[in-house]
């Protein structure tokens, strides 16, 4: 198979870095017993796991979504504050389990300021109320002398929080969201915890709920657009079948262009998608296991063929940086998690070094990049057990991105062979570039595409680098692997388009 990239000197366009960005909900064991684990040898003295904590920062997570997902919709923030030996425990109606609010929204904040991310908080539009809401707002980002701020203070947290991203609910479009309700109902409810929410701190931005249905959007963005910042999709693919899974990138594709096309018909340009829930999901059934184990607990397992999706999202997400504003993989640890953890240990999944790659060795500037390959048709089952399906008429064999960091002067070059069995031939123009004689190459593979990584063997899929010299114009790229290649600059780049 062969393939061919032309690299053109052009900035395109910039790649938020909070299309990187993670969700933690309280769900088995994503929060207790993954994020924060107070018995765990490993625990500092906040009761965060030291391991996780650094797993994290070495990705450098920009945005942490909480406290739901599907547990925001019956949450009060207030159950959570205060002396934790005070906070109630309550039944976890959504997932299953006791609640015991020993991680709230003061442990929330702390984790994001360690880990250097923005916190993106959900309230409740099921359970709660607009009272709440701006209450909640208050307690996080006022100096006022007033009950909520004064609350935070009392709780020894002087400085407002200063959080920036609110979402307004979470997926009310379903039948199994507490406070479901219809486009109508909702775009009310959201223009008025927005403009509320808004008037009490102007400096906010709020994250309304998309529902991937153009009628949803549509009503969403007729009727409250003006006041929102982002509309929300959440998309969940995958299959026991190679290409079915790896061909839902390119589904999502076509899920947010058809959202920017909507964003742009209502002219509400100002409106930025929020891509806030995305992973592989299709393995654990959590109906099965509520009524198995009574807690639902999401523990799925990934391997190459999960982590090559999710480096397909990243190439969509280059291209589609001027109408993605932010992304966050569900979830960020054990449920649905790119990590995994046992008392004493921790594994990271072949999808944590997906972000691994992109986030440290690709550029926040996008580069003209022309991609010329074989591509193929595809009718998928995908999602939970073949719940929900797609076809493609052209799903791409090879893929790439090009990037630049301005702070290194470093062109970087993201490619996927997607071929399950075939090596792929590609021929690399930097012709029109600047590029320096000696490259660093960052390749993650492995023989069999079903390959991952567990307590007993945690290495089995990792990267590995090596230098490559840039006088080649060919380079093999081996079946179901993603290369990062990048590439010193000897001068300065062209203009912009």
């Amino acid at each position: 198979m062969n393939a061919h990239v032309k690299v053109w000197g052009v900035k395109t366009g910039t790649i938020s870095p909070l299309i990187y960005g993670h969700f933690i909900e309280h769900l088995g064991r994503c929060i207790y017993g993954g994020v924060f684990d107070e018995d765990s040898p490993l625990a500092d003295s906040s009761g965060f796991r030291k391991d996780v904590l650094e797993a994290v920062r070495r990705i450098k997570c920009p945005v942490l979504r909480w406290p739901g997902g599907n547990f925001a919709s019956a949450y009060h923030w207030e159950d959570g504050i205060g002396p934790r030996e005070r906070r109630p425990k309550l039944i976890n109606y959504v997932w299953g389990g006791i609640e015991t609010n020993r991680f709230g929204t003061d442990e929330f904040i702390e984790y994001c300021r360690r880990i250097g991310a923005e916190p993106y908080l959900a309230v409740s539009l099921g359970t709660g109320t607009l009272d709440e809401a701006l209450h909640w707002l208050e307690y996080c980002n006022l100096n006022t002398p007033t009950k909520y701020a004064e609350m935070r203070k009392t709780f020894g947290h002087p400085e407002p929080y200063r959080v920036k991203y609110w979402g307004v609910g979470n997926e009310v479009y379903g039948p199994w969201q507490v406070g479901h309700c219809s486009a109508r109902e909702y775009a009310e409810k959201l223009r008025q915890f927005a403009m509320f929410m808004k008037a009490l701190d102007p400096s906010i931005q709020i994250i309304a709920v998309g529902a991937d249905d153009p009628e949803w959007d549509l009503t969403v963005l007729k009727h409250a657009g003006k006041v929102i910042d982002f509309i929300s999709i959440h998309q969940y693919h995958g299959s026991e079948d190679y290409y079915e899974t790896v061909a839902a990138a390119y589904y999502v594709e076509e899920r947010l262009k058809l959202l920017a096309s909507l964003i742009k018909s209502t002219r509400m340009d100002h409106v930025k998608i929020a891509f806030d829930e995305w992973n592989v999901w299709y393995q654990v059934d959590p109906e099965e296991e509520a009524r198995e184990k009574g807690i639902v607990y999401l523990e799925e397992p990934y391997t190459l063929k999960d982590a090559l999706f999710a480096a397909g999202i990243f190439l969509v997400l280059h291209r589609l940086s001027d109408v993605v504003g932010m992304a966050n993989l569900a979830q960020m640890v054990n449920a649905l998690g790119m990590i995994k953890t046992q008392k004493d240990a921790m594994v990271l999944t072949p999808i944590y070094h997906v972000f691994d790659l992109f986030v440290n060795h690709t550029g926040t500037v996008r580069l003209g990049c022309e991609v010329l390959a074989d591509s193929y048709a595809i009718r998928a089952k995908s999602f939970l057990k073949g719940r929900s399906s797609f076809a493609l008429e052209r799903v791409p064999y090879f893929d790439a991105s090009a990037t630049y960091d301005p702070s290194r002067n470093v062109l970087s070059l993201a490619m996927v062979n997607f071929h399950r069995d075939e090596p792929c031939e590609v021929a690399v123009d930097f012709s029109d570039v600047p590029a320096g004689k000696e490259g660093q190459l960052f390749e993650l593979t492995a023989p069999d595409v079903l390959a991952g990584n567990d307590f007993a063997s945690p290495n089995r899929v990792v990267p590995v680098s090596r230098a490559v010299a840039l006088s080649e114009s060919s380079y093999s790229l081996p079946p179901h692997t993603l290369w990062v290649l990048e590439v010193p600059l000897e001068g300065a780049l062209g203009g912009t388009v």
